[in-house]
């Protein structure tokens, strides 16, 4: 098969590109030529913009290809653009969306009550809120999703839709387990951990979402499928920060403080958030009986496997230094506040 992705470089990109090329398909990347990976020769590359979408349609236009693996899509406008290009031409688009789309990521994230069923499956109910980040950052996977479905029930091609969660793993260009990772390195012996740590947060390994996009282009039943993806084991919070100090070899003593003691970072449209980025509440979960039943989606590599990999890149390869902020004086009045110590 012959298929154009559009990213590829970077996060499970180059994960995609490897098991596709040794799958025997042929790989057109498009991307813009900031994160060069080093593929076989079988490999093609084109270089631009996606978000110019009139030079992106003229690039691609000549292109003859079966799929459209769609990694970087934002808004309606870039799904637009493919359909423009691709519309009856290729027999596959697959859109990589996100859980944030649900109403229950967003009560979670505010720490506001959710009815919310959990594990969240893909009928659940939508946010309404528009521009997750803000209206200067033209981004909202509900867009996306919109436009893709309606190009399919249209039937300019089929579509697939994949729900990813918080992705983890080397080349990760937004390391949350840098934050304990960090504090491990600089010898902290005590690490507060919102609520005890209970949460459970759906994370997604590189390697084992790179699989499901795998399965949804080469399973027939993925054609017109909405899939939420994640790694089958959710940790929580607690088992993260525990299996962290134990990859490094690290003692710490785990500190429960309550949610309202940690320093606080600003958020969007004024909602600050904890910390921890793995703070949440209530459990967030996605329920994966869709893409295990029908596409056979199992993990590639177990969640404990994960992050190991995940804490030695990180510890080899420390990320820039405004990458999560860790503020040690308010960590360290948070634990004094909860323990009484003076």
């Amino acid at each position: 098969m012959q298929v154009l992705i559009i990213g590829g470089t970077r996060r499970c990109g180059p994960y995609i590109v490897r098991d596709l090329v040794e799958r025997g398909h042929t790989v057109i990347c498009y991307h813009r030529g900031q994160h060069n990976v080093s593929f076989t020769d079988e490999v093609l590359y084109i270089h631009g913009d996606r978000r110019d979408h009139e030079t992106f349609k003229q690039q691609v236009a000549k292109l003859e290809v079966d799929a459209v693996i769609d990694m970087i899509a934002i808004d309606d406008r870039d799904v637009r653009a493919v359909v423009e290009v691709f519309k009856g031409r290729i027999g596959r688009y697959i859109c990589i969306s996100s859980y944030e789309v649900y109403e229950a990521f967003e009560a979670a994230w505010k720490h506001v009550p959710s009815a919310q069923p959990v594990p969240i499956p893909e009928e659940a109910p939508k946010r309404g809120e528009l521009f997750l980040y803000g209206p200067d950052f033209h981004y909202d996977k509900l867009l996306v999703e919109k436009e893709a479905l309606e190009a399919h029930e249209r039937g300019d091609f089929a579509v697939t839709i994949l729900r990813w969660p918080a992705l983890y793993g080397p080349r990760d260009v937004t390391p949350r387990e840098w934050y304990y990772v960090r504090q491990a390195l600089d010898g902290r012996r005590q690490i507060p951990v919102p609520e005890g740590g209970q949460a459970l947060f759906p994370r997604g390994y590189l390697r084992n979402m790179a699989h499901t996009v795998v399965l949804a282009l080469e399973r027939e039943e993925a054609a017109g499928g909405i899939y939420n993806a994640a790694d089958t084991r959710a940790l929580s919070l607690r088992q993260i920060v525990e299996l962290i100090g134990k990859i490094m070899d690290h003692e710490w003593e785990i500190v429960p403080v309550p949610r309202r003691l940690l320093p606080h970072v600003p958020q969007t449209q004024g909602r600050p958030f904890s910390c921890d980025p793995y703070d949440i509440e209530p459990h967030l979960l996605l329920d994966l009986t869709r893409i295990r039943t029908e596409l056979g989606y199992h993990d590639l590599v177990p969640p404990e496997e994960a992050l190991e990999e995940t804490v030695k890149w990180l510890c080899e390869r420390p990320p820039r230094d405004d990458w999560l902020h860790v503020d040690y004086g308010a960590l360290d009045e948070a634990i004094r506040v909860t323990t009484g110590g003076e």
